[in-house]
């Protein structure tokens, strides 16, 4: 029988293997960017995103104050939390992309494929074409968090190790339905 959880010292042996995070990361739409301001303070907002090529893309207008801190201190930090008590945070270089760079057109299409399905009829029925040129004002940038280090927790690996149902170090099956 396996040993059962005695305390909560070490969680790192609850991560998210790289495979299962990247297919958490392709499903799921809305993640925390988080960048500094300039007297250090950490601010973060939510915004929708794509995986694409091991990295997070999002999109905001220049003046958001973000956008120059970003660029002053690239080192940000992503946080996406899933279903079932599945976090994963990412250390991140910011890369500020100007309006019309070559990542614009594939990003708006890939995100309004994404979003568009959950958007209201009347905007889902005026189509990709008409939600894309609503996105893209003037001056939009789209910003790329390349990842550098990787943080993740699997809250159901807490649970199965608990009951006795798992050890840290076993390999882990994803249940039925996740």
């Amino acid at each position: 029988m396996a040993e059962r959880l005695e305390d909560f010292d070490d969680v790192s042996v609850y991560g998210i293997p790289p495979d299962r995070r990247d297919e958490l990361l392709a499903r799921h739409d809305e993640c925390a960017v988080v960048w500094t301001t300039s007297d250090g303070w950490p601010i973060g907002v939510m915004h929708l995103y794509i995986w694409r090529d091991g990295r997070f893309w999002v999109t905001c207008m220049p003046e958001r104050k973000r956008v120059p801190a970003l660029r002053a201190r690239p080192r940000s930090s992503v946080i996406v939390a899933f279903e079932k008590e599945q976090t994963v945070t990412a250390k991140t270089l910011a890369i500020v992309h100007e309006h019309r760079s070559e990542h614009h057109d594939w990003f708006y299409r890939a995100l309004a494929r994404k979003v568009l399905p959950s958007q209201p009829r009347i905007v889902r029925d005026a189509g990709e074409g008409a939600w894309i040129e609503r996105l893209d004002s003037p001056g939009r940038v789209v910003i790329e968090l390349v990842p550098q280090k990787w943080i993740s927790f699997d809250g159901r690996k807490v649970g199965a190790h608990a009951e006795g149902r798992w050890q840290p170090g076993e390999p882990w099956s994803e249940p039925d339905g996740s």
